[in-house]
């Protein structure tokens, strides 16, 4: 074997010792995009699981809060009959008042 073979042999072996060097780093780059992934998977999976609980309680929840803002509407309704009502009175008492006094009590 001469100079020349033994630097094309020592050359091939640097090209290779980069190429099994570049492997390696895209292999921890794929390992560490992999971890990645799987911590994501298991957040998402986390979430998920919160969210299918904050649903089941919200389910629970729907009606008796729809049950109580029937009752409110019907509470304000009966108010707004009362005010009328009683807006009414005081409307006739005002105009037929003074007439009343004075049938009733004379002057």
């Amino acid at each position: 074997m001469n100079d020349s073979d033994a630097r094309a042999l020592g050359n091939l072996e640097g090209k290779i010792d980069l190429m099994l060097a570049e492997q390696d780093r895209a292999a921890q780059s794929r390992k560490h995009t992999y971890e990645k992934l799987e911590a994501m998977d298991k957040k998402i999976d986390a979430t998920d699981v919160k969210i299918d609980a904050i649903d089941k309680r919200l389910k629970a929840v729907e009606e008796p809060v729809a049950e109580f803002s029937r009752w409110r509407e019907r509470g304000i309704g009966a108010i707004m009959l009362i005010s009328f009502a009683a807006a009414s009175v005081g409307g006739v008492v005002v105009a037929f008042g003074k007439k009343v006094w004075v049938a009733l009590f004379g002057s």
